[in-house]
């Protein structure tokens, strides 16, 4: 019976389990031992009772060290053999939630596999560890519901190649409950693979109560698990495009800036260009969305040509 891990990037955490090790060696350097005559009876006297004392502090340095690891492991997902989970039972069909927005094309460095690619690769492996239960595909670019064939087939299905798309989470975990409700499929899992952009997730929709009655309503044996990518990824910027319209002698551009982390400000340079003529400007953003519009002054005879606009680039190619 073979044991993996759904994120085994965090299983670096284990190192942490050494720590009260280190803390309790630390500790018993921290005191120098000086014979006194005058106390040397009260060390007779404790003599009796250090035995004990002294399981007892072993007792609690190892439920300290059990602690940190039942913790880190717990946080990986390990998946044994047709386990997932403590005390699950065999799963028949994994439904797999795909989220193939741009922003999965996210590297952790340069080099690396996109989020997109990592995740197809974990899924596939562990899926084919459990024994093959049925594998559905659910990918966000599509919303169609798709039956693979084989674990291995699923990196090579156009359905789970990049997209420049959004994806809409809502609407994905509907179609899954939908799914179960209509056909009873048995013991069922659904795995969720996103980068948590606010922008997919929509956290302010009305829709979301619908889909927590929904997966409320579902048998006992049916399981929601968002994977996540087990790291850090880098922080991706993208800008676009949402509108343009010229008046008079101006061009207004309606724009737009993301980015996959809100926390904190960015400062985002933005280069224009129009006609051969660039210009440059730095804007600060805050949250994960900006939207701004910029003027670019144009001439009478200007009466058609071409520009772009740009930002630096980044870990994501798209």
């Amino acid at each position: 019976m073979s044991l993996s891990f759904l994120s085994q990037p965090i299983l670096w955490g284990l190192f942490a389990a050494s720590i009260p090790v280190i803390i309790h060696l630390l500790n018993r350097r921290r005191f120098r031992i000086v014979d006194w005559a005058a106390t040397s009876f009260l060390l007779k006297a404790s003599r009796e009772s250090r035995g004990k004392k002294k399981l007892k502090h072993i007792l609690i340095l190892i439920c300290r060290t059990l602690a940190i690891f039942a913790l880190i492991f717990a946080v990986a997902r390990p998946l044994l053999g047709g386990f997932l989970g403590s005390g699950s039972g065999s799963v028949n069909t994994v439904i797999l939630v795909l989220d193939r927005s741009a922003s999965m094309e996210t590297k952790a460095e340069s080099g690396a596999p996109s989020y997109r690619e990592a995740v197809i690769t974990r899924v596939s492996q562990a899926v084919e560890k459990m024994g093959s239960p049925r594998l559905l595909l659910i990918d966000s670019a599509s919303g169609d519901i798709q039956e693979v064939p084989s674990p291995d087939a699923l990196p090579e299905l156009s359905t789970t190649f990049a997209t420049d798309t959004q994806a809409d989470i809502p609407t994905l975990l509907t179609k899954a409950i939908d799914y179960i409700d209509e056909t009873n499929p048995g013991q069922t899992e659904i795995w969720l693979a996103s980068d948590m952009q606010r922008g997919d997730w929509r956290p302010t929709d009305s829709r979301w109560n619908a889909v927590r009655s929904g997966l409320e309503s579902l048998p006992n044996e049916t399981k929601l698990r968002v994977l996540s990518s087990g790291s850090e990824l880098a922080q991706n910027i993208a800008i676009e495009l949402v509108a343009s319209r010229r008046v008079e002698d101006n061009l207004f551009l309606d724009l737009k800036l993301t980015r996959s982390n809100g926390d904190g400000t960015s400062t985002v340079p933005i280069t224009y260009s129009l006609k051969g003529a660039r210009s440059a400007e730095r804007v600060t953003m805050n949250g994960q969305e900006l939207r701004f519009q910029k003027r670019l002054p144009l001439s009478a005879a200007d009466v058609d040509g071409s520009g772009w606009v740009g930002i630096p680039s980044d870990n994501n190619p798209r």
